[in-house]
């Protein structure tokens, strides 16, 4: 601090100056982040740890740095085939649901699997032409069905609610692109002494050599005639059948609940969803020696095909918003006894991003998807914000740095996922999203996502750029002074084209002021430097792309401190 003193004017009373720091004394601070580890939009800004940002939209964290994603690729539409022969139409043909078949006797190769009105288009990268595989004569498929896709027994089922189930033997042998065997109805009559036929539910997974599922909340139960009951039933092995003195189990009868989904947990045992409780079937291998446990009642599960699992940990989208299922030990050993127990958490693994998942539009939050893929769990949901009514929103949770690290927003809403190999690298599988208008390769196009594409339309070339967001931390320099905040810098990746533009936004005084827009001339490593000249408590910087996908390596700003610009008179 500078003052002056006038010896001459000793005994008067004069007021004196006194000044701040001025330019040439003020200690310029810097604060930033040198890499980019998480997305956290519940906490203040100004509470976020280095390498956490406050909005983080289209963006990889990968390493330290911050990339803008990669862009999907259509792959719904060929020159010839059924892919091409297919024609679109909302609630008529349309993709109803998706699923993978293995297929253990052609070369190994996974099948992608459609499910539409009269037929299932297969298709991998070996056909990318697609083959066709009818239903028997009659029988047609839904969306009011809501069916799903199970493989097991090495055949292929399509579930349908209130209608029996479709059953192909997964032979592809084809005359042309059409397989010359159809999609079977599974007979509603017994398939063998004291066994039921399996009922005709939407949903159904295979597990432990049996197809496991629900009963019809609307059907009466074959051994005790209840109706409205939560209830799952196992198949006998390696068959359909049921026998149901040994194989219905009751979930929370007697409560307000349905099931919802249940996926298969390690040592024979069962996880089962409601949409308000969740529960464990142990030793499904051995169905006269199972038995049920509670896992919890204080959420269950929204959207059956929210579910995913990652090891022994299971992800699924609930009232509370993401929530994880993680594995419990137990010393008790013996036949009947649970060996691994599974427990839900009791903070939700989404409370860095609670604000936006609890966006989710409830009328739509069924339609929600998740999968786990390359170490990122992936969630697609309609927003409630954007008043979506297709899920054109996507979560993702890096596993590897334990953070979320994005909200993506697509073109199209994202209805299922699938993971099978494509590409130059058989070993490394790939993620296809897939919707009523066909599918997508994800993370595939620099800076594009196909746009406005439907299944069978050759015709569409239409692409969006990928709208890169990433705004950091509020910088305050560890105290609530307000600061001037003068200068910053941005180290970024590019190649030619790639458009960047950086704004800083300052807090109390409220202000957003442009302060760069920058244009790649070719492939480098830039240092970006750029004048702020605002005053605020705090400040961050926002950054945007409209072309390419560049990634930030790193960002920080110049403040001073005390620097109010004003002069403090003094008696």
């Amino acid at each position: 601090m500078r003052f002056h003193v006038y010896p001459h004017l000793s005994g008067h009373s004069k007021k004196m100056s006194y000044r701040n720091y001025g330019k040439l004394d003020d200690p310029v601070r810097t604060e930033g982040d040198v890499a980019f580890r998480g997305l956290n939009t519940f906490m203040e800004a100004e509470s976020l740890e280095p390498g956490f940002v406050q909005k983080a939209e289209n963006i990889r964290m990968d390493g330290d740095s911050a990339s803008v994603r990669l862009g999907w690729d259509f792959l719904a539409a060929t020159a010839s085939g059924p892919l091409n022969a297919f024609s679109y139409s909302a609630s008529d043909d349309e993709v109803f649901t998706s699923g993978k078949y293995s297929d253990p006797d052609d070369n190994n190769l996974d099948w992608l699997v459609l499910v539409t009105k009269t037929k299932v288009i297969l298709w991998n990268e070996d056909t990318p032409n697609g083959l066709t595989v009818n239903y028997v004569s009659g029988q047609t498929v839904t969306t009011a069905q809501t069916p799903t896709v199970v493989q097991a027994f090495s055949k292929v089922y399509i579930m349908r609610l209130g209608q029996r189930p479709l059953e192909w033997d997964g032979d592809i042998t084809a005359t042309g692109t059409v397989v010359d065997s159809e999609f079977g109805m599974l007979s509603a009559s017994s398939p063998g002494a004291g066994l039921d036929a399996f009922p005709s539910t939407d949903y159904a997974l295979y597990t432990c050599n049996r197809l496991v599922g629900f009963q019809p909340p609307t059907v009466a139960t074959s051994t005790t005639s209840k109706t409205g009951a939560q209830i799952i039933v196992a198949s006998e092995l390696l068959g359909t059948g049921i026998k149901s003195s040994e194989s219905e189990f009751y979930l929370n009868l007697g409560s307000a609940d349905w099931a919802v989904a249940a996926i298969s947990y390690i040592e024979s045992q069962l996880i089962v969803f409601l949409r308000h409780s969740v529960h464990c079937l142990t030793n499904l291998h051995a169905t006269s020696i199972s038995a049920h446990y509670e896992i919890t009642r204080e959420y269950g599960c929204i959207a059956r095909r929210s579910i995913a699992q990652s090891g022994a940990q299971t992800y699924f989208l609930s009232d509370a918003g993401v929530m994880i299922m993680t594995p419990q030990s137990d010393p008790g050993k013996g036949m009947g006894i649970v060996v691994s127990k599974v427990q839900g958490e009791a903070v939700p693994l989404s409370r860095p991003i609670q604000n936006k998942i609890l966006d989710v539009n409830e009328d739509y939050a069924h339609l929600s998807a998740g999968i786990v893929h390359d170490g990122r769990y992936y969630l697609s949901y309609a927003s409630g914000t954007e008043s979506d009514t297709t899920p054109r929103n996507v979560a993702v949770y890096d596993i590897l740095l334990g953070a979320w690290v994005s909200i993506d927003r697509y073109p199209d809403g994202i209805y299922g996922w699938v993971t099978m190999p494509y590409g130059s690298n058989p070993m490394r599988s790939r993620l296809f999203a897939t919707m009523p208008k066909g599918f997508y390769l994800m993370e595939e196009n620099l800076g594009l996502d196909d746009s406005g594409r439907e299944i069978g339309d050759n015709s569409q070339s239409g692409t969006t750029a990928i709208a890169g967001a990433l705004k950091t931390r509020n910088y305050s320099l560890g105290n609530l002074s307000v600061k001037r905040w003068n200068r910053g810098q941005l180290g970024v990746n590019v190649v030619a084209s790639d458009a960047i533009a950086v704004a800083v936004n300052t807090v109390d005084p409220d202000t957003s002021t442009a302060v760069l827009s920058y244009t790649a001339s070719g492939t480098e490593e830039a240092l970006l430097r750029f004048g702020a000249h605002a005053r605020g408590f705090s400040a961050n910087v926002e950054i945007t792309t409209s072309a390419g996908s560049p990634s930030f390596r790193h960002v920080s700003i110049d403040g001073t401190e005390n620097a109010l610009g004003a002069r403090l008179e003094v008696a």
